[in-house]
């Protein structure tokens, strides 16, 4: 109990030194006491406002702190977490009050500067504490619709390679789990793994009849970080719904915490992994890698070692092979969209963390699926109401658009529909698009557009599984964009629209 208790009595402190940052604007109103009795008064007033609203905030943080401080059991690391980002949201509280004295201008200006601290802060502390916490940094920067462009810039530098664990540590875990020394388990183990992400590393190795593998490997103490950085996102989810009220960000931090806590539980990706070879095994476009079952353990994978070359190294490399690069761009583009749109509209399981990297192109055109950490698992009434709502904009029907999304658990401040038809058409524009028309879509354009119908009616409430599926038509929307391949979209989505 009496650890439990300084547990709590570490978070409170931190939460309240950050409330207090709020609280400093007061110091300010006295310092302009002898100024203009006018401007005096109104920056008391926003002052006393703001103060309000960070005493609110440190009883909403104390009051779900004591609820989870006795699970928490990475305290520093939690009480790091949430004491940086509620400095942030008290930053943002005390510009919201000092915009009312500020000209529009000024205050675009201070924005936009408060916006690019506030992401290089936050990068700062996602690449120092990796874990849950640079997970949920890698996940934010691919969201248009949730953060400003200088938070979406600087968060999308996380997705470069993250600094791999030294194989001292790893070894070990490897060791423990499939319960036999290193060298009686494969006949080489490669030190330097082939990749490393937030929660793992994949090293290459061989076994002992020659079978070439890719070893994926849970980071060691990697759970008790993840756990205090969820517990830090629920605490702060409310908070900062404020500063960025176009999303529904209790939503998001649900779906986000159910997603990092699946992805360290390989028996459950062993599964998923084998159900997506199942679904695809008739597709001889598609390659996903087979298990090596005596080699697997809940936080070690081996399976069979695909060589190709990652999407976009492949896709840069078609740019510079005239007409033939033109084709192989075309047809490994078209694949990609095509098994995207059969896991979703078909399967009703899907890749839920869709990023290039899991996807390379074999020396014969293959496109290999890989990381099956996050899989989406749709019930065949929510997949057949997104094939509903993807016929429904595809022909132009508004009213119809909008009844299913608010049936699928989409809500809009007001209550009102038409917001709904606005949005899932900016979302969709891309593959409306004719045949040879990618070149005249404006990504721009679209996505101030995206972002003015959020702003104009936020969308309170997103289904979860919406946020996963928006993270596979970012992905799939952004390759079509930057490689412009001369496919029709709205063909290869069509088809599957009758399942």
């Amino acid at each position: 109990m009496a650890q439990q208790d300084l547990d709590l009595g570490e978070v409170l402190g931190v939460v309240g030194r950050a409330a207090a940052v709020a609280g400093a604007s007061l110091d300010l109103a006295a310092h302009l006491a002898g100024r203009v009795e006018r401007l005096v008064r109104g920056v008391v007033a926003d002052s006393q406002e703001v103060a309000e609203h960070s005493q609110a905030l440190y009883r909403l943080a104390a009051d779900r702190a004591a609820a989870i401080a006795g699970v928490v059991r990475a305290t520093p690391r939690f009480a790091r977490v949430t004491g940086e980002l509620l400095r942030l949201a008290a930053a943002y509280r005390v510009h919201a009050a000092r915009s009312e004295l500020l000209s529009p201008e000024h205050t675009v200006r201070e924005r936009e500067a408060l916006h690019r601290r506030a992401a290089e802060r936050v990068y700062d502390l996602c690449v120092e504490l990796r874990g849950g916490v640079l997970k949920v940094g890698q996940f934010a920067s691919s969201r248009m619709d949730l953060l400003p462009q200088p938070w979406i810039e600087a968060l999308s530098r996380l997705q470069d390679r993250v600094p791999p664990v030294p194989f001292a540590e790893i070894a070990p875990r490897v060791e423990q789990e499939l319960g036999a020394p290193l060298g009686e388990l494969f006949a080489s183990f490669d030190e330097q793994p082939i990749a490393a992400a937030s929660l793992a590393q994949v090293h290459g190795a061989t076994l002992h009849d020659g079978s070439r593998v890719a070893v994926k490997v849970l980071v060691p103490g990697i759970e008790e970080k993840v756990e205090a950085d969820l517990a830090a996102l629920s605490l702060l989810a409310s908070v900062l719904r404020d500063s960025f009220p176009q999303a529904d960000l209790p939503s998001i931090a649900d779906e986000l915490a159910r997603s990092v806590r699946a992805e360290l539980d390989y028996v459950r990706e062993a599964e998923q992994l084998r159900a997506v070879a199942r679904n695809f095994a008739d597709d001889a476009r598609i390659v996903v890698p087979r298990l090596h079952e005596a080699r697997c353990s809940g936080r070690v994978l081996t399976m069979e070692r695909i060589d190709g070359e990652p999407i976009v190294a492949f896709l840069d490399r078609c740019e510079t092979r005239g007409e033939d690069g033109a084709r192989e761009r075309d047809q490994v583009l078209a694949t990609l969209l095509d098994a995207f749109c059969t896991q979703v509209l078909r399967h009703g399981l899907f890749q839920a963390d869709p990023h290039p990297g899991n996807f390379l192109v074999t020396a014969d055109s293959r496109l290999a699926l890989l990381d099956f950490g996050s899989v989406q698992r749709l019930s065949d009434e929510v997949r057949l109401a997104y094939a509903e709502v993807a016929r429904s904009v595809l022909i132009g029907d508004p009213r119809r658009t909008a009844g299913l999304l608010y049936d699928l658990g989409f809500r809009t401040r007001d209550g009102s529909t038409e917001p709904l038809v606005e949005v899932a058409g900016l979302v969709l524009e891309l593959f409306r698009k004719e045949a040879g028309r990618l070149a005249d879509f404006d990504p721009q354009a679209n996505a101030a557009a995206f972002l003015a119908a959020l702003e104009a009616n936020p969308v309170l409430r997103v289904p979860g599984h919406f946020v996963l599926l928006g993270r596979l038509l970012l992905t799939a929307g952004g390759l079509l964009l930057r490689y412009q391949p001369r496919i029709d979209p709205f063909r290869v989505i069509v088809p599957h629209l009758a399942h």
